[in-house]
């Protein structure tokens, strides 16, 4: 993919429109290659220029905000990054839909110095947001850590497929390599339990208002929805050894799966990206939101047991014993025992953590994945939420429905 850097005059490679209006049409291109100076898939020329000047815009500003002697470089990631950004248009002028995500490489700073520069940067990245339009991420990257990143979804993204906006354009040539095609499973059990805890806020969300939402609420619910849609697209071509990073990869592999573990997938799957490139709020006007919501969470929870099946080797379809401290969810498999047992006291309390010591010993992210399916199955029923799912989340009783979601939510925040 693309790596290009700015400069005083614009971008090295001028931003050209290549005429695509679907992913369908664009899906017949043999390589990605066309995708290497655009932020779209499929975007006219006002579209690549909006997001050109935004670029340019939070370029300035945090070459402003960064001492000369510490930057490195300024690194887009995610869709924008990779020439698949989705965009809409707003009285006939184009506007960003996603964040914009960014890794602040930096040197010559201290892990705990890096760590208080990112917190001082947070004003500036609201500041961004407000003038953009659109959530600026600024997460800060110290340079010594490149050769030793850890082997993850997000790391082997950035790698694939990433523009460097300012800065050392080779700056990521010390990472280790990073195929995607040797991404350890539990990574992606990690994506299906943080796009479905975004399943769990839209049950939160039906439980409060039912049908009763703002036009704006409406749109995040469905937001949430397509996003658990599109991680249940890579969980499962994760589980079946063929992950790619490019929707338009990911289309055609989904397409030629033989074997689907939930009906019409591919049809929901297909909206799922033309709302992610394209977003059409209107076409959710007097939608059942609970029909939705159910949809998308049976989708999820039979790609869930998928691919839980075939990680384990073993069938895995039983909510209630996948809740077990005994299944391993392949999370941090090389946090020590010690490591584990020490986050989990000062999280949860050492007479909590000695009662249930066998979670105590894994780490705490593998209790959120263990009971959220148990929780998105208990949303639409009056029943009293089992131990089970509770004791992972620290309590020894049972408490109300959206109690357990509460503790979740709070956890998930400090986990995800």
């Amino acid at each position: 993919m693309g790596k290009v850097a700015w400069t005083k005059d614009g971008y090295e490679n001028p931003v050209t429109s290549n005429g695509l209006t679907s992913i369908e049409t664009i899906k017949r291109n043999d390589t990605m290659e066309s995708s290497m100076n655009r932020f779209t898939l499929d975007g006219d020329s006002d579209v690549e220029q909006r997001i050109a000047m935004d670029q340019q815009l939070i370029a300035k500003q945090v070459l402003q905000a960064v001492p000369a002697e510490h930057f490195v470089a300024l690194i887009l990631m995610g869709g924008y990054g990779r020439g698949e950004g989705g965009y809409i248009m707003h009285d006939s002028s184009p506007e960003p839909y996603n964040d914009y995500d960014y890794f602040l490489v930096v040197n010559g700073m201290t892990q705990r110095k890096a760590r208080r520069f990112q917190q001082d940067l947070q004003p500036l990245a609201h500041q961004l947001s407000d003038e953009v339009g659109i959530e600026v991420d600024l997460a800060v990257l110290r340079r010594e850590q490149l050769p030793v990143l850890p082997f993850t979804l997000m790391n082997a993204e950035m790698q694939w497929g990433h523009r460097v906006i300012a800065g050392d354009i080779d700056v990521l040539g010390s990472m280790p390599e990073m195929p995607l095609e040797k991404l350890a499973k539990g990574e992606f059990v990690r994506l299906m339990n943080n796009r479905g805890a975004l399943l769990l806020l839209n049950a939160r969300q039906l439980a409060s208002k039912g049908e009763d939402m703002t036009q704006e609420e409406r749109a995040v619910f469905f937001k949430y929805l397509y996003k658990a849609v599109l991680a249940s697209g890579d969980a499962l071509l994760a589980a079946n050894d063929c992950y790619h990073a490019s929707y338009v990869r990911k289309l055609e592999r989904i397409k030629s799966l033989k074997q689907l573990p939930a009906r019409n997938f591919v049809e929901l799957y297909e909206k799922a990206i033309n709302q992610k490139f394209h977003p059409d709020h209107a076409a959710h006007r007097g939608q059942d939101l609970a029909h939705w919501q159910n949809r998308v969470v049976s989708y999820w929870l039979q790609t869930l047991s998928y691919f839980e099946t075939r990680r384990l080797g073993t069938e895995m379809s039983d909510w209630n014993a996948y809740s077990s401290s005994a299944i391993p969810k392949g999370q941090l498999e090389s946090s020590t025992m010690v490591r584990n047992l020490l986050i989990t006291m000062r999280d949860y309390g050492v007479a909590h953590s000695l009662r249930h010591f066998s979670w105590s010993l894994r780490y705490p992210r593998e209790r959120l994945i263990a009971v959220l399916p148990g929780l998105l199955t208990c949303a639409n029923s009056n029943l009293e939420v089992p131990c089970n799912y509770t004791i992972p989340l620290g309590l020894d009783h049972k408490p109300s429905w959206s109690e357990s979601v509460e503790l979740y939510l709070g956890a998930w925040a400090r986990y995800a």
